[in-house]
């Protein structure tokens, strides 16, 4: 009778110490292929995360206030030119994906009545212009304060094109692909009235309103003039200002927000930008911004670690429980295996036998955890991942229906974890085999007697 059959015959003659192998072959196999496929997700929703959610620095201005005679004032509005930002671009040695500036100014519009604000009359009927390289950059439309309902929005490459908001268009009855004039114009107060600072209008631009946003969100104060209302905020190109004289070519006084490619770069690029002198750091300050990455980054490791202990005391306890029990069967074994040898089969003949049917109880018990895993992984891995970012205000992590399942099991992980646990259980066959390996057949039947 061969290996396979005597192996066999044992496996239904023994159900119950058989079923006790199998289940402690299930549960632990389970239980790495769980681990396994956590610490090797976590790896890669990692660098999912890294690459989808980047991370951004601002180069903000603030105006010092300067104190002469008891008198305070501002000082003159700081600016960053289109040198130094391209010196920012080339320090970064190509982590900058994108970039946006912004100017600020106003303009008028004789086909454009603005929404009344505190003390409105027709001289301070006036918009608040944002002048930007990119609209959708902007901190209002990445935090999804403001949508746009139509059209696009403001790109790098436009000339003269704007956003408006839905109030706006319905107040005037405008939409997508309407072109108006705009001229220029200034805001300040005189005597508690608003004026406007230039009320000669020499300069002019025809612009076409390339898309409409919705600014529900926006809260007005009481005192806001025309101006100051969100409703008539205007979104332009970066070259309207100029071309209205509020601005001078490559000059910009807003804050300039870089849009980097990995998070962990971020403060080694920091430190390169601040050593750059065309930009005046006593007027200037840097601002990052990381999206939250290092949050969620910070779960995820947390999550490989708890991982990486798992595996290591599974490992040890597997091993160290299988050691004991077989080291019982097979001692409880040595009358059978004397027999064996009186009928001239060898010791590794008998080993061999032994081992067959522990693999064959590994087999089984993987190969149920595998298939409940792969059934499970799915749901699972949206629990998981579904919490670390929940209420992170991003979406670098898709996990819903559509999205990638993390935890599945990896083909190869799965592969050399199989044959990791039949090596192992044949180092602890071996080891618990002891006795039958160093007696000689004589000894054997010797103790059987």
């Amino acid at each position: 009778m061969g290996i396979f059959r005597r192996a066999a015959l044992y496996l239904v003659r023994k159900k119950g110490k058989a079923t006790l192998l199998f289940l402690i072959f299930f549960l632990v196999s389970g239980l790495l292929l769980i681990c396994f496929s956590i610490l090797d997700g976590t790896e890669q929703a990692s660098r999912d995360l890294r690459a989808n959610i980047g991370a951004a620095f601002y180069i903000r201005p603030y105006v010092q206030m300067i104190l002469e005679d008891g008198v305070l004032s501002e000082g003159t509005a700081p600016v960053i030119s289109e040198q130094s930002i391209n010196e920012v671009i080339d320090t970064s040695e190509g982590q900058v994906k994108a970039y946006n500036t912004e100017h600020y100014g106003y303009a008028k519009s004789e086909q454009i009545h603005f929404l009344p604000g505190a003390g409105d009359n027709e001289t301070s009927n006036m918009g608040q212009v944002t002048a930007v390289r990119d609209s959708k950059l902007t901190d209002v439309f990445l935090n999804e304060e403001y949508t746009l309902l139509a059209g696009r929005h403001i790109q790098p490459e436009d000339e003269n094109k704007i956003l408006i908001s839905a109030e706006l268009a319905a107040e005037n009855s405008l939409e997508v692909g309407d072109v108006l004039t705009l001229t220029h114009a200034g805001l300040d107060q005189r005597d508690r009235e608003y004026i406007d600072t230039i009320p000669e209008k020499t300069v002019f631009a025809e612009v076409e309103i390339v898309g409409i946003f919705q600014c529900d969100g926006a809260a007005d104060s009481a005192d806001s003039p025309t101006a100051g209302k969100a409703a008539n905020h205007i979104y332009s190109d970066s070259h309207l200002l100029v071309n209205l004289q509020e601005q001078q070519e490559g000059i910009y006084e807003g804050e300039i927000a870089f849009y980097i490619a990995d998070p962990l770069e971020l403060d080694t690029l920091l430190k390169r930008v601040e050593a750059i002198d065309s930009i005046d750091w006593d007027n200037h300050i840097l601002r990052e911004n990381d999206f939250q990455y290092e949050q969620i980054a910070g779960q995820l490791k947390n999550l490989q670690n708890l991982a990486v202990a798992l595996i290591a005391i599974a490992a040890v306890l597997s091993i160290v429980i299988l050691m004991l029990i077989l080291m019982m069967r097979i001692r409880g074994r040595i009358h059978e295996a004397g027999i064996y040898l009186s009928l001239g089969k060898s010791k590794t003949e008998i080993i061999g036998q032994l081992t067959l049917e522990a693999w064959v109880l590994v087999f089984t018990g993987f190969l149920l955890a595998f298939l409940l895993w792969l059934l499970c992984s799915n749901t699972v891995n949206r629990l998981l991942f579904g919490i670390l970012v929940q209420g992170t205000g991003t979406a670098a992590l898709q996990t819903g229906s559509s999205g990638l399942n993390y935890l599945q099991p990896d083909p190869l992980c799965t592969i050399a974890l199989f044959v990791g646990e039949l090596g192992a259980v044949l180092l602890t066959v071996l080891a618990a085999s002891g006795l039958i390996l160093r007696l000689k057949p004589k000894e054997i039947l010797t103790r059987m007697s």
